[in-house]
């Protein structure tokens, strides 16, 4: 008989790698897969929070982040941009950190919103409330987003410092402005500030979280908001390409991530300190940026990013190049204390080879 594609399954990939590229590379908790196969099996749903694994993800999110709705979408980038359409349906302004993952990352689908960026003064990253102040005032008669950042990625993972967004809330509020946060890795912020997600979210009027990063959810992101503005987002999401049919395996899973999600979140914290004081011992401090959350950027003399990046994967350990001089190393829940000590031998073996000057 032949075979056919489809009969063929892939064979299990063997882990060798220690792959810190990125927290999408954590283990997920073995219930994930066991939930997602449940679901399956169940009667398929074809409208919105007809699935009751939807209705039982959405209204536990909703709850856990303080808010009266959530949409689940594809991706932290889709809920984003969603945002900006709802916010800014005519164009207008977005003011962020020039860092921001909208205006860096996603700049190619945030070009497609007919939005201006504006960048607004920092400090280690994130947009300070004096900054915000100063563009509001400037721009009374615009329309204009306020955009945060938490944790800011591009800042080496940087942590909002306290106060600071129920400060800038309180200005959007009194000159009428939305305020939008991208909480891409919110749970690892909450983690290390030691909060709850409710406390992490409040005065935004929306918010945009990742369920694929940090607690280990196979795929996907949530838009959370008032209810009415979710209503008109899910319009959006169709409108996209992003909708779900059935949803019922994706919300399964993601539920499943979600039980546990703050211890496994301390145990990376955690590893991701021993890590770091590890490399500080045997490079010095001026050899990573400071660490608030899981994520570890390395300096490297410039133009030396991507060759030390390729040699470190030929030592077993993945990582990528944030600019010529920045390397990136993520912690997540597929790293163990045993790990640590292989890792710091990797980064001895690439740092021992020549540098490549820029």
């Amino acid at each position: 008989m032949e075979t056919r594609w489809w009969d063929s399954h892939p064979v299990p990939r063997t882990q060798t790698m220690i792959d810190l590229r990125s927290d999408l590379m954590g283990s997920r908790p073995a219930a994930v897969a066991a939930a997602m196969t449940l679901a399956a099996l169940q009667p398929p749903a074809m409208t919105r929070m007809e699935d009751p694994y939807e209705r039982r993800l959405s209204e536990g999110l909703a709850d856990e982040l303080g808010v009266e709705a959530v949409l689940l979408v594809p991706s932290c980038t889709m809920a984003n941009q969603i945002a900006i359409r709802l916010h800014l349906p005519g164009g207008g302004l977005l003011a962020s950190a020039p860092l921001a993952h909208v205006v860096t990352v996603e700049a190619g689908a945030t070009a497609l919103t007919g939005i201006t960026a504006r960048a607004l003064s920092t400090e280690n990253g994130h947009p300070a409330p004096d900054a915000v102040g100063c563009f509001l005032r400037d721009h009374p008669a615009v329309p204009a987003l306020v955009w945060l950042e938490n944790t800011q990625m591009l800042a080496a993972g940087s942590v909002m410092p306290a106060g600071w967004q129920a400060d800038i809330a309180t200005l959007c509020r009194e000159a009428g402005r939305a305020l939008h946060l991208d909480g891409s890795r919110l749970w690892n912020a909450a983690v290390a500030m030691k909060l709850p997600m409710s406390a992490m979210t409040a005065g935004c009027d929306t918010v945009a979280v990742s369920l694929n990063k940090a607690i280990g959810a196979p795929l996907g992101a949530i838009l959370a908001g008032p209810g009415a503005m979710i209503d008109e987002a899910a319009r959006w999401r169709s409108a996209l390409g992003g909708d779900w049919r059935p949803i019922g395996a994706v919300a399964a899973a993601a539920l499943a991530a979600l039980d546990g999600w703050r211890d496994r979140l301390e145990a990376d914290a955690h590893r991701t300190r021993m890590l770091a004081e590890g490399i500080v011992e045997r490079f010095g401090e001026q050899a990573i940026h400071p660490v608030a959350s899981n994520l570890i950027f390395l300096n490297r003399p410039a133009g030396d990013a991507d060759a030390f990046v390729e040699a470190l994967a030929g030592q077993g350990v993945g990582a990528i190049t944030i600019t010529p001089e920045i390397v990136r190393l993520a912690v997540h829940s597929g790293v163990r204390d045993r790990d640590i000590a292989p890792i710091l031998e990797a980064l001895s073996a690439a740092a021992a080879r020549p540098a490549v000057a820029s």
